[in-house]
């Protein structure tokens, strides 16, 4: 995973991609970091998504989802 902070002087923003991520598909998010998202659970889930992932992609939960 590739994150950068900083802050744009203009509209347009300079993407320099690292050699091992060319031709690979990449999801590319800005969003202001000082500002608040007060109780908004969309930003909630996508922070607890990838912890999640952890237990969602095993053997032993597709086993438990098999007869739905």
């Amino acid at each position: 995973m590739l994150r950068t902070i900083f802050t744009p002087t203009t509209p347009h923003v300079p993407l320099n991609i690292p050699a091992q991520y060319v031709g690979r598909r990449l999801e590319v998010i800005a969003f202001p970091v000082d500002d608040s998202f007060g109780d908004d659970v969309t930003i909630t889930h996508l922070a607890s998504e990838q912890v999640l992932l952890k237990d969602w992609l095993t053997p032993e939960e597709d086993a438990a989802w098999n007869n739905l």
